[in-house]
């Protein structure tokens, strides 16, 4: 089943606050645990170890079958001004009142209205995707209501932009599927990017649909946005055997430097430590992030991978050879 994006507008003064307030700032679950059923209680507590909720509501009676029919995993884009500003990632759902009335108050005083049918999110992304390429991509004229987008919307919105995919959803990607779409990939200028299954199961396989993720090389623990799933061998130069390897070719890496720095041959690995680069240029800067790394144990090196980094150590000459030495009197006299 595919994954569903949900349009949420958010133009409005009040729905502008809104988003400041209990989306790009959490809400403390202690502050609200309250006023939270048992069951759905017990869950946040569960999924939010850190005790931080991200919270939004609707008010119309008009957008409830949408909000109903919202699964774990989808994706939301919330509209700011014709700009996708924000995504996140829908969890749960509750209609409380009470709730509601704490976080926003009214929508509507007089009527005694408010945002009752909430629901929560997670991995709060900032985005900067004009909304009119979304409606463009999908011939689309809809942009005013809460909305759940078809499958095939869905489909082709998270296809042509990727950073709102976020892979949560139970896998539906098995490794003889992603192979098959492998093989069945035209070799015609597009060997260096994953299929879209293939990338679905080596992200789904790396992460495993958590938060969070440890960078192989630095060993430290990041949000899943700040993390790469970086192929150890460079795609593009794979074999089709190589390719079809994706249990093996790939490991997570950060962006916020050990990525960047492996892709450019500053480091390496080699049986299973970080090595520096022996006569690479390095900045100040760059030789202190380096030498931060150097020696760590590799999480996920193993026997199975271990040729890709070889290759990797090769292809940026981290092991060259003694020059001969030899001169030919003759010719230099």
């Amino acid at each position: 089943m595919t994954v569903r994006v949900i349009y949420q507008p958010c133009s409005q003064d009040v729905a502008r606050k809104n988003l400041q307030t209990t989306i790009l700032n959490p809400v403390l679950f202690s502050e609200v645990e309250e006023l939270l059923e048992p069951a759905l209680r017990a869950e946040l507590q569960a999924d939010y170890p850190d005790g931080k909720l991200f919270i939004w509501g609707l008010a119309s009676p008009r957008t409830r079958d949408a909000w109903l029919a919202m699964e774990p995993g989808d994706t939301v884009i919330f509209n700011t001004q014709t700009v996708i500003t924000v995504s996140a990632c829908f969890t749960h759902r509750t209609h409380n009142r009470e709730l509601a009335l704490k976080l926003w108050g009214w929508a509507d005083s007089e009527a005694k209205i408010t945002w009752e049918n909430i629901y929560f999110v997670t991995d709060v992304r900032h985005q900067a995707i004009p909304f009119k390429a979304v409606q463009a991509l999908i011939n689309s004229k809809h942009d005013r209501s809460f909305y759940r987008y078809s499958e095939a919307q869905s489909e082709a919105i998270l296809e042509h932009f990727p950073a709102l995919d976020y892979d949560y959803a139970v896998s539906d990607v098995t490794l003889a599927e992603a192979q098959s779409d492998i093989q069945n990939q035209s070799t015609d200028g597009v060997a260096s990017r994953p299929t879209r299954l293939e990338h679905k199961y080596i992200v789904r396989s790396l992460f495993q649909g958590k938060l969070t993720g440890q960078c192989c090389i630095c060993l430290n623990e990041f949000p899943r946005h700040l993390l790469v799933a970086a192929h150890i061998k460079k795609r593009s130069v794979c074999s089709t055997a190589e390719r079809l390897d994706i249990s093996n070719i790939a490991v997570p890496m950060c962006r916020l430097g050990c990525d960047p720095l492996y892709e450019h041959g500053y480091l390496s690995v080699k049986n299973g430590k970080v090595i520096r680069h022996p006569s690479r240029e390095m900045t100040k800067a760059t030789a202190s992030y380096v030498d931060r790394v150097i020696g760590n144990d590799v999480a996920r090196w193993s026997a199975k991978n271990r040729k890709y980094f070889d290759w990797h150590r090769n292809a940026h000459g981290f092991e060259p050879g003694d020059l001969v030495g030899l001169i030919d009197n003759k010719d230099s006299a």
